[in-house]
Formats: structure tokens, C-alpha cells, sequence
């Protein structure tokens, strides 16, 4: 998953203590913890546990090489937890009878949409559909959006921005598309690299769509 540009980060590998037959993955510098992996998935090494954001900067969050397990716990509450050097970041629970193999079919799966088209979210955050809680949003099933159309709000530390339609280049997605569905609640938790949108192409105005 690309960083956006002038945003680029890099990647840092967690700490591990263990105890009481679980694993704990700590924190490797102070920053923001998002994107924090849900109770009950697998992660194996070089899978990514969060992103740490530190200076404005994201930094994936990796697993140890020869560290395995289930996430135990809930995730934290707040979209951006502040976490010090050697804080907890994810606990691991050991792999029960099935895991190991799930553990490796998850981490082999190739990403296959089906030729479905997807507008992904190019940082981590909260996303609204609205301007504001009693205005209409931005955009709704149906609707159609062309490059530069805002398409809702991303809210990172409490700073707003817009969030617009792009298709650069080799994206694959029409610089003309109608909004096929909303795939993130408002108000709902982002992380970089996440669907936004499902859309497919829109026909030039005037023209007649065959389907």
C-alpha cells in the first residue's frame, strides 16, 4: 500500500515480551497509534499489527520474525491512542489447533475484486459523508462524480480536510463514475489504504448507458 506523497514514513518492527503464555508486541518509539488490528485476527511475522503516526509521518507497525498468534482484546477506543516507547500494542494469543494454516492462507491470499473499483482512503482518520450533521452529504449511491468532486471529510488530530474524487493514471478508476455504494460508516474509522467507495464508470453526459 502506497503512502501518499510527501507523507512517506516507513516501517518499524514491535518489541516482544511474552509472559503467562502470551505474547505481547510493544511499541518501538512515542507516537499515535491507529489502524490497530481487530480481537480474534492472525498475525504472523512481517504482517502489519498498526501504524504509529510520529510527526505527522505513519509508520507500519510489523511483527518479529518467529512471532505468531491471535489478537486478544479489543483494539483501543480512540481512532489516535498515544503510546510511549515499550507500551502495549497488540497481545497475542497462542494458535490453537487450525491456526497455523489459517495463519498462512491469510497471509498468501492474493487480492482478487473481481474488477470491482474502489476509491481508497490516502490517510488514517475518521470519515464523514457530511459537511456538517445537519447538512446533506457529500455523495450518495447513484450519484455521479468526476475528478476533483469532494466525496466527504477526513478528520486527522482534529483538522478537517476534504477528501476529492481522484483517477490519476493507472489507478484504473474513470475520470467519470457513478457511486455504486458507501463502504465506511460516517463518522467511521479509516485506515490508509482503506475503501471508501465502491463506483463504477458513469457515461459521458448525453449518452446513453447500456447495461
Amino acid at each position: 500500500m502506497a503512502l501518499p506523497a510527501g507523507k512517506e514514513g516507513g516501517t518499524l518492527e514491535l518489541l516482544v515480551r511474552g509472559a503467562d503464555g502470551v505474547t505481547r508486541l510493544l511499541a518501538p518509539d512515542v507516537g499515535y497509534l491507529t489502524c490497530a488490528r481487530a480481537e480474534g485476527e492472525l498475525l504472523g511475522p512481517g504482517q502489519e499489527a498498526g501504524v504509529l503516526l510520529r510527526l505527522g509521518r505513519p509508520f507500519r507497525l510489523v511483527v518479529p520474525a518467529g512471532v505468531r498468534g491471535r489478537v486478544a482484546g479489543a483494539r483501543p477506543r480512540p481512532v489516535h491512542a498515544p503510546v510511549a516507547y515499550g507500551d502495549v500494542v497488540v497481545e497475542l494469543a497462542p494458535l490453537g489447533a487450525g491456526d497455523e494454516a489459517a495463519a498462512g492462507a491469510v497471509a498468501a491470499a492474493p487480492s482478487a475484486d473481481g474488477g470491482r473499483l474502489f476509491v481508497l482512503s490516502s490517510q488514517s482518520g475518521r470519515f464523514y459523508h457530511r459537511p456538517a450533521p445537519e447538512r446533506p452529504p457529500f455523495v450518495e449511491p447513484g450519484a455521479v462524480i468526476e475528478d476533483g468532486v469532494p466525496i466527504g471529510l477526513i478528520e486527522v488530530m482534529k483538522t478537517f480536510a476534504h477528501v476529492p474524487y481522484r483517477a490519476p493514471a493507472g489507478s484504473g478508476l474513470p475520470r467519470r463514475a457513478r457511486v455504486v455504494a458507501l463502504l465506511v460508516d460516517d463518522g467511521g474509522e479509516v485506515c490508509e489504504g482503506q475503501p471508501l467507495l465502491e463506483v463504477e464508470p458513469a457515461p459521458a453526459p448525453g449518452s446513453t448507458a447500456i447495461r
